[in-house]
């Protein structure tokens, strides 16, 4: 074989032969053993939002015999309701040893409210639950505590406003989530944010600043990439989810599984049950699973007969990974 400089050897000839019949199954092994991590590292768990309309103990058996055993824990069932900003310890006892017989573990607390809240009665009593979950999580089973970082919207919290663009937005929010990673720190919580781009952290960008600004090892991150996408976005799925993992998946401390397709108005998107929109979800594991730690993967956005769909959805991708 003649070269740019010569002649190749026959040694030189049988050198590159060989790489190119090593080249397929070594590729073959980087995407087997990433697969086994996902397998490993990656689990699934349910909000138990989704099965509220069954008493407690039914619950209780029904997420385990629909496969999960971990949930984000909300707290509400058809027979028992445990609220935080009127505590009731027997409630809260009930629920959790209810999960514990069944084998199930809690990953996370509910703390969803609207940080930014333009309403101040609102924001207040938000902010009591937030700080409630902080201070009692140990009875609650996880130390994980997730919310949203809202918005300026007087109408609802999950809708945009032009004021959530704003540096007196970030500034807002970042200062509220400062002082609750801060106390956070003294009880061994952690803060876990779920950005939307319909919120106040509703980018990459903003993601990725709030978390050089408050560098607290009690703020950490929901990793759901459906919500940074508006439908003008979609057609650049695989290179932004790479994007956001790249930046800031590190934070990553809980993992959401739902879907994201567009929208029929404007440049608005919906966020279905996993398996009815567009998200990569083989693309979606692997950044996942490289991140080389156990993940538990909440499964959202569905309702009690959605369920073996979009679980069954969730499993079959990791073949794909």
């Amino acid at each position: 074989m003649r070269t740019p400089t010569g002649w190749l050897s026959r040694r030189d000839c049988l050198k590159l032969a060989g790489a190119a019949t090593l080249a397929t199954p070594l590729a073959g092994w980087a995407a087997d053993n990433v697969k086994t991590k996902a397998k490993k590292n990656l689990k699934l768990a349910v909000f138990t939002g989704v099965y509220a309309g069954l008493p407690l103990e039914e619950a209780g058996k029904r997420i385990k015999a629909d496969g999960f055993n971990a949930v984000v824990l909300e707290g509400v069932f058809a027979d028992v309701r445990f609220d935080p900003l009127a505590p009731n310890w027997k409630a809260a006892d009930k629920i959790t040893s209810c999960l514990d017989r069944n084998g199930i573990k809690v990953v996370g607390l509910y703390g969803y409210y609207n940080v930014v809240a333009p309403n101040p009665e609102t924001r207040q009593r938000g902010e009591q639950r937030m700080q409630f979950l902080i201070e009692n999580w140990k009875r609650l089973g996880s130390n994980n505590i997730s919310t949203e970082t809202g918005s300026l919207n007087p109408q609802s919290e999950w809708n945009d406003s032009p004021q959530n663009a704003t540096e007196a937005a970030y500034q807002q929010c970042r200062t509220s989530l400062a002082k609750f990673a801060a106390r956070a720190e003294k009880t061994g919580a952690v803060i876990s944010i779920e950005p939307y781009w319909k919120n106040v952290i509703g980018s990459i960008e903003r993601t990725e600043r709030l978390f050089r600004d408050i560098p607290s090892p009690a703020l950490r991150l929901v990793m759901d990439p459906c919500n940074y996408f508006r439908k003008a976005q979609l057609a650049q799925m695989q290179p932004m989810l790479k994007d956001i993992f790249q930046r800031v998946g590190k934070q990553t401390v809980i993992a959401h599984a739902k879907d994201v397709k567009a929208a029929a108005n404007a440049d608005d998107t919906e966020l279905p049950y996993a398996g009815k929109g567009v998200l990569d979800y083989p693309l979606y594991l692997r950044l996942l699973a490289q991140l080389n730690r156990e993940i538990y993967l909440a499964v959202e956005h569905l309702t009690l007969p959605d369920v073996p769909a979009a679980r069954d959805y969730i499993l079959a991708q990791f073949e794909k990974v």
